[in-house]
């Protein structure tokens, strides 16, 4: 099979061209020339590998079409980690070159501070390091624990440059990482942590900000929150959280997110749960709630989440006024 060019786009306005075999994914070729692509599960179902296809064709593989959605896909949107080259081709991606033009570092090593199950399927891991990670509000890194072949995404729930990292993972039954953390992890146990990656993160701009989690969804938004807490500028922009669970056993952070409202004059933060909701929260979904609301046409929109609940909130969201190039998604299953 014959090598074909295609050319990288990135949103710093770095470019690289590089040849890619007939056949062969995006995320592969970009590996075989050095660089490594933003991807998570590896087979189209979170979305992280998300690009725009701006010239030529690709040939894409199954994927979840929550993830992709028909519209997206006829705007151009592809997943680069199951769309194979079938000639030369450009492709645009949503973040900096410095995502992908730099190798990865080595893993740093951490050890398990606190394991406490909060809510129902969720658990509270919180990781010590002997030194400050630094990241943007909404990031992720991968954990691994020892003797492991798989690395897990997490978003950090946590302040940027603390030596105590604090995560919410979401017990998934036969999943590796849950039945890890469930049978056999302890408090001082170790395991490794990549350094952070993503493009999903709070933006540092005087606009409206809509935040949508849904169940374990919510830990970067804690994180975004925490440092909109700490800087009285970022403080004063109008900011509404909107967090779904399917219970309200599945609720967390209760009171963090009270303290969080208190510390921030403009927070507004509103619960749903699908099923047997608690005081004050909605039954339904998180994403009813946006029919209901005053939402100014300039609002950023953040979602966290499964992916057919952020494709429902951009739904909503879009709905209401509010074009889709302002809404940042994080998908996970």
């Amino acid at each position: 099979m014959g090598g074909v060019p295609i050319t990288l786009l990135f949103a710093d306005g770095v470019s690289r061209r590089i040849e890619a075999q007939l056949g062969e994914s995006v995320v592969s070729a970009a590996e075989n020339a050095g660089l490594t692509l933003l991807t998570d599960c590896s087979n189209g179902q979170c979305g992280t590998c998300a690009a725009s296809l701006v010239a030529g064709s690709l040939e894409l593989g199954n994927y979840d079409k929550a993830v992709l959605p028909d519209s997206d896909r006829l705007n151009g949107a592809v997943l680069t980690c199951i769309s194979r080259v079938t000639g030369p081709c450009v492709v645009e991606f949503p973040y900096d070159s410095s995502e992908a033009l730099t190798e990865e570092a080595p893993p740093i090593d951490g050890c398990i501070a606190t394991l406490e199950q909060v809510a129902a399927e969720t658990m509270l891991l919180e990781i010590d390091v002997s030194d400050p990670v630094d990241f943007e509000p909404g990031q992720y890194v991968r954990l691994q624990p020892p003797g492991a072949e798989e690395w897990r995404s997490y978003s950090m729930a946590s302040c940027s440059n603390a030596r105590r990292l604090a995560f919410y993972v979401r017990l998934v039954d036969g999943g590796r990482f849950s039945t890890w953390l469930k049978e056999s992890a302890q408090v001082g146990d170790g395991l490794e942590i990549t350094e952070p990656h993503g493009s999903f993160f709070l933006r540092r701009e005087p606009r409206p900000r809509l935040f949508i989690a849904g169940g374990t969804g919510l830990a970067p938004f804690l994180s975004m929150l925490e440092s909109i807490a700490g800087d009285p500028e970022l403080g004063q922009i109008p900011t509404t959280l909107l967090v779904g669970v399917r219970t309200g056993r599945h609720l967390f952070a209760l009171q963090q997110l009270e303290s969080l409202r208190q510390r921030i004059p403009s927070l507004t933060v509103q619960y749903a749960a699908e099923q047997d909701p608690v005081d004050n929260c909605h039954s339904g979904y998180a994403t009813e709630l946006i029919t209901s609301m005053e939402v100014p046409g300039d609002t950023r929109v953040y979602l966290c989440g499964p992916p057919a609940m952020v494709e429902a909130g951009r739904t909503a969201a879009e709905a209401a006024g509010l074009p889709r190039r302002d809404m940042l998604c994080e998908r996970f299953n």
